[in-house]
């Protein structure tokens, strides 16, 4: 249910509400040609990409169960969906980014669905515009990574639950719910505190429900998450066995550390007001330090609104992704905040509520409808701008690692002079490379596209031993 009418003296609400949609949709659109401007011009492959790219291109898709090389932990079913598109497409920065780009596009759809369904029409404006906006969703669809998936999931996932919870004799929307959790599951790790988000949201219309068959569902639901979860967690299990993974776990520890609590009790508050005005609420700015406040500060204020509102449900579905995101923090499993990217399940949750939050706001400064629709035109003005200012930066500056770059140029000077005789002599592990680059997984990502003349890494013939020439 919304968390609020729109009542109005000098405006008639019809026409209020069907300016604020069109406004809402144009911010979608605006969101959807930063995302697809950033991976169209094809951003250089970066170090973390490098290393996923190397297991997708080297493995097959039962090989990707397994621990993946380069110290990389990715959900088995966006790695299956990248090796497809490998496969089909080839190895160019677009085919892999695919998958990111139509996730993360996507995601704005699902999220308009999930905004629009729970709260009033200026609050879900205001949302989608923080959403489409942001730096963190539009830069994450041109990354070879599953953060955009995790967006995906989680505004999908929530969309089927809350039409479900506003009309629950449609059950094709429980089936298509319970359908889509194992893929989920199984295409995102961090989806699970969503998806038990759900589970508590929905359990008291399943059970007041008059129909078996909703409690049928619903129990599916739950079975097939747990299912899921315990697959995968079986799998990581597995996957730690043996040395090298052990060695990733030690490694994925250390690079999640800032997302883990401190040892000292004490300090527990400051930390996750830390965690929580960072990085992981930066929507559509803000960085660690405290750089989030202002979003931080707005989600607290849609908190309260919705509360006061009645809409209990509404903030249990949004808060409780973040505590079980917590409880697997302090376990150690899996961080809290520290960065966006690690927290783009949580994306859909922040910006409604400081959608919610900003609405309120706009209501206190205008009480009328008219005021109040200049200033949400006047507020989803700037957050454009500043969508179309990301475009103007990115079209000045699309690459800003120098290894990066130095990399991309490398292969395509070399497939301009490349001859079908010709071979490669490279070795990723050479020490004189590693202290020249710092860091060769670009390179060696680069490197590796030229496959058929390729020959195994360290090996270093003489230019005899080859029938064209030798690089």
């Amino acid at each position: 249910m919304p968390t609020g009418p729109e009542t109005s003296d000098d405006l008639p609400v019809r026409e209020f509400n069907r300016t604020l949609r069109r406004a809402a949709l144009v911010m979608i659109a605006v969101g959807v040609i930063a995302r697809v401007f950033r991976f169209a011009i094809g951003p250089t492959i970066w170090g973390d990409e490098a290393m996923l790219g190397l297991n997708v291109a080297d493995r097959g898709f039962l090989d990707l169960t397994r621990t993946l090389d380069y110290f990389q932990v990715s959900p088995v079913l966006f790695l299956w969906a990248e090796r497809a598109v490998y496969l089909t497409f080839g190895d160019g920065e677009w085919a892999l980014r695919l998958v990111p780009l139509l996730c993360g596009v996507a995601a704005l759809a699902a999220f308009w669905e999930f905004a629009r369904r729970t709260t009033s029409p200026t609050a879900a404006a205001l949302a989608v515009g923080l959403l489409a906006s942001a730096r963190w969703p539009v830069v994450m669809c041109s990354t070879l990574k599953p953060y955009a998936v995790d967006l995906f999931w989680a505004a999908a996932l929530l969309a089927l639950a809350v039409n479900w919870h506003r009309r629950p004799t449609r059950m094709w929307v429980l089936l298509l719910l319970t359908a889509a959790v194992p893929v989920a599951v199984a295409s995102s790790f961090p989806i699970v505190f969503v998806a038990g988000a759900i589970s508590l949201y929905l359990l008291p219309v399943a059970w007041r429900h008059p129909d078996r068959r909703a409690k049928l569902l619903y129990l599916a639901f739950n079975l097939l998450l747990v299912a899921a979860f315990a697959g995968c967690l079986a799998v990581h299990r597995l996957e730690q066995k043996g040395e090298a993974g052990r060695a990733v776990e030690r490694f994925m520890f250390d690079y999640w550390r800032e997302g883990f609590p401190p040892e000292n009790a004490l300090r527990y508050p400051d930390w996750l007001l830390t965690r929580l005005a960072g990085r992981m609420s930066a929507y559509p700015i803000g960085d660690k330090n405290f750089g989030s406040t202002l979003t931080l500060a707005l989600f607290a204020v849609g908190l309260w609104q919705t509360w006061r509102a009645g809409n209990r449900a509404l903030v249990v579905l949004c808060t409780v992704p973040f505590a079980l995101n917590l409880a697997a923090a302090l376990m150690h499993k899996y961080p809290f905040g520290g960065c966006c990217r690690l927290s783009q399940h949580l994306a859909p949750a922040i910006c409604l509520m400081a959608g919610v939050g900003w609405a309120r706001v706009h209501v206190w400064l205008a009480p009328q409808l008219a005021g109040r629709l200049r200033l949400v035109r006047a507020s989803l003005v700037l957050l454009a701008g500043y969508a179309v200012g990301q475009i103007v930066f990115d079209a000045v500056a699309p690459n800003h690692d120098p290894v990066c770059e130095m990399a991309k140029n490398l292969h395509r000077q070399m497939r301009g002079r490349l001859e079908p005789g010709d071979r490669i002599a490279f070795d990723p592990n050479s020490p004189v490379f590693q202290t020249a680059t710092q860091d060769n997984q670009e390179v060696h990502w680069y490197v590796s596209r030229f496959r058929d003349q390729n020959l195994p890494p360290g090996v270093v013939p003489t230019p005899a031993d080859v029938p064209g020439r030798l690089w």
